[in-house]
């Protein structure tokens, strides 16, 4: 039984490499050191990014979202608590909530609505959401929602899908995770000076 899983866990990772993987795994690169930094800090993120990008890049060539990945991504996780914040037991618990407050959801609506979203996606954001704490995790969730959202819709506008079909939604929370992951301090601020501002 071991040895299938195994099997299996190698086998999910020769769904990565392709041409979109190799390009947006570059464009991670540079995003994570030009953002964050030549430093510690940039890595990790730079890290994390690249993981996502084969996550998406996974789910686009295969339709899966490769277990070997998301253990990567939740390692990392403790990684970045010990190195790069304040590993405090509150920041702890911020990053367990952060596996929990989307994927949870997910999880039950995906019981009640048969189809309603795939054992990859739920993972991909326990996974994402260790690693980035609840409210970036959060806040990708919604953005990468949305716009997949977006997308059904306009396809549905020049009819190459209806009501009934299905989209990857992988890579459109890997989208939101991304940008949450490199900018969550400047869209909390801008954020924040709205709602003063309202």
């Amino acid at each position: 039984m071991t040895d299938k899983k195994e099997t299996r866990l190698i086998k999910d990772l020769k769904s990565i490499p392709s041409p979109v993987f190799y390009i947006f795994a570059a464009v991670a690169l540079f995003c994570g050191l030009f953002v964050k930094g030549l430093n510690l800090h940039g890595v990790v993120t730079s890290i994390f990014l690249i993981l996502l990008v084969a996550c998406a890049s996974a789910d686009i060539k295969d339709g899966i979202v490769p277990d070997a990945v998301l253990i990567f991504i939740a390692l990392l996780a403790p990684v970045k608590i010990l190195f790069l914040e304040m590993h405090s037991p509150e920041v702890w618990i911020q990053h367990l909530i952060g596996a929990l407050i989307v994927s949870v959801p997910m999880l039950i609506t995906a019981i009640l609505i048969k189809g309603a979203f795939g054992g990859g996606d739920i993972k991909l954001m326990a996974a994402a959401g260790l690693y980035m704490a609840w409210e970036s995790a959060l806040g990708g969730a919604v953005l990468g929602i949305c716009t997949a959202g977006l997308y059904a819709i306009i396809l549905i506008i020049i009819k190459k899908a209806n009501k009934s079909s299905k989209i990857r939604l992988a890579p459109f929370l890997v989208y939101g995770l991304a940008i949450f992951s490199l900018y969550y301090e400047q869209l909390f601020n801008r954020l924040s000076i709205v709602a003063q501002m309202c």
